[in-house]
């Protein structure tokens, strides 16, 4: 019931439709992996990374992206149909966006040295 709340919640994307698009009490969960890193200005290659994320219950509103480093804290909302989070730890910030369908990329920015790695693949809700 989730999964289909939070794809119509997100299809439909008017103001008052995300003010309650995860039913449940508490956060949801959602799942992403990816099969694409591009580092730089260097040409794109295979990944196999993924990581958790803990959605709130109602958007906007905090999100934790959970990682391997530790969690990286941050808020989620809905821009023009699109999941957004932003989120920052001790190692970076992040910008992770997801279509309504499930595609999703993850920008990570490191500032010593300065580095940006960008990774494609898809998010799921998975609880």
């Amino acid at each position: 019931m989730q999964k289909l709340l939070l794809a119509v919640g997100l299809a439909g994307c008017g103001g008052a439709a995300l003010a309650d698009i995860i039913e449940t009490p508490g956060a949801a969960l959602m799942s992403c992996n990816y099969t694409v890193e591009c580092l730089d200005e260097e040409a794109c290659t295979f990944a196999q990374f993924g990581h958790d994320v803990d959605l709130p219950k109602q958007m906007p509103g905090e999100a934790d992206l959970v990682l391997g480093t530790g969690p990286a804290t941050g808020t989620a909302q809905v821009v023009n149909g699109v999941l957004v989070i932003v989120a920052h730890d001790g190692n970076g910030s992040y910008l992770l966006s997801q279509t309504p369908d499930g595609l999703a990329k993850l920008s990570v920015q490191f500032a010593d040295p300065l580095t940006v790695v960008t990774y494609h693949g898809e998010c799921v809700v998975t609880g």
